[in-house]
């Protein structure tokens, strides 16, 4: 206890919090995701997913683990943010990256990445337009998004389909990466449906909101499914003190 007060006391003796700390330990718990067309590293959160992609790679020296879903068990826990981010990381290390919205109902990377919604994956999988149409290209080299499209009531049904399976054997061939966002597990059957189609899933859990009842419910759903989790993401965690004081203890 007497360390913790004597780095508290320096942190407010000397009142100097990196800039970098007031984003990545923001309070504010309304505070909204970062607007990613002018994305701008911080260090602590890229060495985070710098981590992440290493634990990735050496799980499948192979690196047979390409399709990636991401998922959280209820809505509002960042999952889009977060799969952006990851992204934007993966492509900034000279990796080439193929985002897909699979979230048919919130799609919001069109927004995240400042590009056209329309003629997405549901035009893919429905009208026949090919890969080459549809792709678009963002302001990050190396990455590129391909839309959710036109709204679907029901899209399970497309995930099910073999041109999505067809989908994704092409978009391997093509990319180091390809990361599918997905609806809510304990809301939509979306993302076991399409968690069956990939490689694994990655669980996205907002910290000190979401009930561990609730995470557990959607790890379960999963198992059941025999889907393959391949870890999970605390999001949003928050330091009562700044890291650097953490150090001094």
């Amino acid at each position: 206890m007497a360390k913790t007060y004597e780095a508290l006391l320096k942190a407010e003796q000397e009142k100097v919090i990196p800039p970098e700390e007031v984003t990545v330990f923001d309070t504010n718990s309304q505070a909204k995701p970062h607007f990613l067309v002018s994305f701008k590293s911080v260090p602590q959160i890229t060495e985070e997913y710098h981590r992440m992609r290493q634990s990735l790679l050496s799980a499948s020296p192979l690196h047979s683990t390409k399709a990636l879903l991401f998922a959280s068990a209820t809505k509002g826990e960042g999952t889009s943010t977060v799969i952006t981010n990851f992204a934007i990381t993966l492509a900034t290390a000279g990796d080439k990256v193929i985002l897909v919205d699979a979230n048919h109902r919130n799609p919001s990377l069109h927004e995240l990445l400042n590009v056209e919604k329309n003629s997405g994956l549901t035009e893919l999988l429905l009208d026949n337009k090919s890969v080459e149409e549809l792709i678009k290209k963002t302001t990050f080299n190396n990455l590129c998004i391909i839309t959710s499209g036109t709204h679907l009531s029901n899209p399970s049904s497309l995930f099910e389909s073999k041109q999505f399976d067809n989908f994704i054997t092409q978009m391997k061939a093509q990319a180091d990466w390809i990361l599918f966002d997905a609806p809510p597990i304990n809301i939509y059957n979306d993302a076991s449906t399409l968690a069956a189609k990939v490689d694994g899933i990655i669980l996205v859990v907002e910290a000190e909101k979401t009930r561990w009842e609730v995470a557990q419910n959607a790890k379960e759903r999963l198992e059941n499914g025999k889907i393959k989790i391949l870890g999970a993401i605390l999001n949003r965690r928050k330091m009562h003190i700044p890291e650097w004081a953490y150090k001094m203890l």
